[in-house]
Formats: C-alpha cells, sequence, structure tokens
C-alpha cells in the first residue's frame, strides 16, 4: 500500500480561499468606515453625539479631533464625558461637519506614503507627525 498524494493547482487554491473569506472581512480590511457624526440641533447648540465613537474609530485623542474641528468652525465648543458627545455653541449642519471630519481623516489620519489608516499622531519637540504603522514613514503635519 503506498500513500495516495494529491496535487492542487495553484488557480484551484486561490479560488478556494476566496470563496471561505467572506466580501465583508476584505472590505473591512482594505477601507475603515468611519461613522458619520450624528448631529441634533437644540436652540444655539449644535451636538454631535457620537463624538467618542468617531474618536475611538480614527484612533485620535479626543482633544486633538476637537481642538481641530473647534478652530474650523470658528466655534467655542466643549466635550461631554458623560454622554461621549461634542456641544458646539452655534448652529452647523451635518453635511458641513462631516465634510470636516472627512479634511481631518485626510490631513492627520491616513498616510500620504502608502494610504494606510494605521497611523499614529506624535509630538517630537514642537512638530506634530504622522507616523505609519505599516510602511514606517513619517511625515509633518500642520498644527492645529
Amino acid at each position: 500500500m503506498s500513500p495516495r498524494t494529491t496535487f492542487y493547482g495553484y488557480e484551484w487554491m486561490l479560488d478556494r480561499l476566496y470563496s471561505s473569506v467572506s466580501a465583508k472581512t476584505v472590505k473591512a480590511v482594505t477601507r475603515r468606515e468611519v461613522p458619520k457624526a450624528k448631529v441634533l440641533i437644540t436652540g444655539s447648540y449644535t451636538v454631535i453625539r457620537n463624538f467618542k465613537d468617531i474618536t475611538d474609530t480614527l484612533r485620535r485623542d479626543i482633544k486633538h479631533l476637537m481642538r481641530y474641528l473647534l478652530k474650523e468652525l470658528g466655534s467655542p465648543g466643549n466635550y461631554d464625558e458623560s454622554s461621549g458627545s461634542l456641544i458646539l455653541h452655534g448652529r452647523f449642519s451635518a453635511q458641513a461637519i462631516n465634510i470636516l471630519l472627512n479634511r481631518y481623516i485626510k490631513m492627520y489620519v491616513i498616510c500620504p506614503t502608502c494610504g494606510s489608516w494605521d497611523t499614529v499622531l506624535k509630538r517630537k519637540d514642537r512638530v506634530w507627525i504622522l507616523m505609519c504603522e505599516a510602511c514606517g514613514a513619517e511625515t509633518s503635519v500642520k498644527p492645529v
């Protein structure tokens, strides 16, 4: 009795691999889904109810993103730790806030060299550096 060996072709094994991996898994690896800002306008205040979720998804400090939004909107505001929401003084549409979030992501989250979202924002001396964990690139970014 001799052992029976079966040889599989490369294409067959590759097709088997892709059929076992779901489309959602592939999408999650290639692109992160940032939650849209849930905006509530009450009187002369605008509340971003899911601000903590956004900062957790982006892996950024709450104060840094808050400082960016307040500066770009030209409005005072504060962070409510109990609810994880950002309260802005003024009336701002959800569209305007989401546009600013996308601009923040392009400037301070996505690596300009390889396009990876696996980055860390660090401060070296007086310069902000965007450090990519995927390719190792270090890029200076504009301070907030």
